[in-house]
C-alpha cells in the first residue's frame, strides 16, 4: 500500500506529477446577465422597454424609468469596478445539496444572502432605494412591473482569492537529457535555445484556474433587504455601516467546474472562461518578447533579474553535461550568453528606452517650459508648471 511507502515520497516537491497540493483561500464572483432579454429582462432592454411604454402613456412613469436605467447602471458599476461591496455571501452551500426526492430548487431557502459594505454616497442603500423606486409604488402600493419581468440570470463562481503566480521563465531546448543517449552525435545533437515556459500554466489564467460555477435563473431582488443601515443608528456610532442584500432564485440551471488540475485531464470544459487576474493570463511572445515585457515591467521583475535567472539555468544545464563528456569538448557547444545578449539587444531596441526617455524630456520643454530660460533644469520647469497650474490657492 502506498501508505507504507518511504516519507521522503511524500515530500512537498518529491511528487513532481503532482503539484498543486497548496491549501486554498475561496473566495467568489458575482456576474449578472445584461444581455439576454428572455431569461434576464429586468437587466436587459426587456423591462426597460415596457416602462419606457408606459411612460409614453403617462409621464409619471418616466422618473420610474429613469430609476431603472440608474439602477442597472449603478449595479454594473458597483460589480465591475467596485466589488469589494460584496463582502460575504450565504447559501452557495445549498446550491450543492441535491434532493433526488425535490426536482425545485425554489422556495424560501432559495436565497443567496450578500453581505454589503456601505459608503459615505450610500452606495448599496442608494441601489436599492432606485430599483424599489422602478418596480413598485409605494403610494398605491402595488408593484409597477410584473413578477416575470423582475426577473434575471446570475452566475456564483467559487475561486481562489489570491493570484496565482504567473510564473513565465526561460526554459533551455535542444538540450539531450543526460545520460547514454545524449553522447550518441555530440555534439551535433545539441541546438541550444531559449523558450519562455510558465509553471503554473496548467492552473492560471481564465482558461486554466480552477473553479466551480453555479448559474442561476429567474433570480429577484429581495426588497424586504437593503435596509440594515437603517437599524440601531446612533449619534456616536463605533463602526462601518454595513448591511445585507438578499437575492431570491427559482432554479439552478447548471454547475460547471474546473477541478483537480494536475490529477485529472479536462477534456469537456477546456475552453470554459474562469475569472483571472491580467497578470495570471500574461503569455510570452517568445524570449524577445518576454524581455521586452521584463523591461517595461509588464511581468513584475527587473531585467537585470531575469539575467540572473538565465545565467544560473545555462550553468545548471552545463553542469549535467559536463558530468558525461569532458570540458574540452563542452566548449564546442554555442554558448547560451550570446544567445541571450543578442535577445537582449533586440528587446533594448524595441522598447528603446533612451529614446522615450529623451521624449519625456521634450514633453516636458512642450508642456511646462513656458517662460523657463532654456538652461533652467527639468524640475525648475515643473516646479512652474505646478505653481501656474495652482493659481493663486495660496493667495
Amino acid at each position: 500500500m502506498s501508505d507504507f511507502k518511504s516519507i521522503n515520497d511524500f515530500k512537498k516537491g518529491s511528487l513532481r506529477s503532482y503539484p498543486y497540493q497548496d491549501p486554498t483561500f475561496l473566495s467568489f464572483v458575482l456576474l449578472f446577465d445584461f444581455f439576454d432579454r428572455e431569461h434576464s429582462p429586468l437587466l436587459s432592454k426587456e423591462t426597460e422597454e415596457y416602462l419606457t411604454k408606459l411612460a409614453k402613456e403617462n409621464p409619471d412613469y418616466e422618473e420610474r424609468l429613469e430609476a431603472l436605467i440608474n439602477f442597472k447602471q449603478a449595479l454594473a458599476t458597483i460589480n465591475n469596478a467596485m466589488p469589494w461591496y460584496w463582502q460575504s455571501i450565504e447559501g452557495v452551500e445549498r446550491l450543492q445539496k441535491y434532493d433526488p426526492l425535490k426536482n425545485y430548487w425554489g422556495g424560501d431557502d432559495a436565497v443567496i444572502k450578500i453581505t454589503t459594505l456601505e459608503s459615505i454616497n450610500l452606495t448599496i442603500a442608494g441601489l436599492m432605494h432606485l430599483y424599489k423606486k422602478a418596480v413598485f409604488d409605494e403610494g398605491k402600493w402595488v408593484y409597477i412591473i410584473p413578477k416575470n419581468l423582475r426577473k434575471f440570470r446570475m452566475y456564483i463562481y467559487v475561486t481562489e482569492v489570491r493570484t496565482i503566480k504567473n510564473n513565465s521563465r526561460p526554459k533551455i531546448n535542444g538540450i539531450p537529457k543526460p545520460g547514454a543517449d545524449a553522447l550518441k552525435g555530440f555534439p551535433d545533437n545539441i541546438n541550444p535555445s531559449i523558450g519562455i515556459e510558465n509553471g503554473n500554466n496548467d492552473i492560471s489564467g481564465q482558461y486554466a484556474r480552477p473553479y466551480f460555477m453555479f448559474e442561476l435563473k429567474y433570480c429577484q431582488f429581495d426588497m424586504m433587504t437593503g435596509a440594515d443601515v437603517f437599524a440601531g443608528l446612533s449619534k456616536n456610532p463605533e463602526g462601518q455601516a454595513v448591511g445585507e442584500l438578499s437575492i431570491k432564485y427559482e432554479k439552478l440551471n447548471r454547475v460547471e467546474g474546473r477541478v483537480l488540475n494536475g490529477i485529472v485531464k479536462d477534456t469537456i470544459n477546456t475552453n470554459n472562461l474562469s475569472p483571472a487576474p491580467e497578470s495570471e493570463n500574461y503569455v510570452a511572445d517568445g524570449l524577445e518578447g518576454w524581455l521586452k515585457d521584463k523591461i517595461t515591467d509588464k511581468v513584475g521583475n527587473a531585467v537585470a533579474s531575469a539575467k540572473d535567472d538565465l545565467s544560473r539555468l545555462v550553468q545548471d544545464k552545463k553542469n549535467e553535461i559536463v558530468q558525461k563528456v569532458r570540458d574540452n569538448t563542452v566548449n564546442r557547444i554555442p554558448t547560451f550568453e550570446n544567445i541571450f545578449q543578442n535577445a537582449l539587444k533586440k528587446a533594448d531596441n524595441a522598447t528603446d528606452i533612451n529614446s522615450q526617455t529623451r521624449n519625456v524630456g521634450s514633453a516636458i520643454v512642450a508642456n511646462a517650459y513656458d517662460n523657463v530660460p532654456p538652461t533652467g533644469t527639468a524640475k525648475q520647469a515643473l516646479d512652474e508648471a505646478a505653481e501656474r497650474a495652482l493659481g493663486n490657492v495660496n493667495d
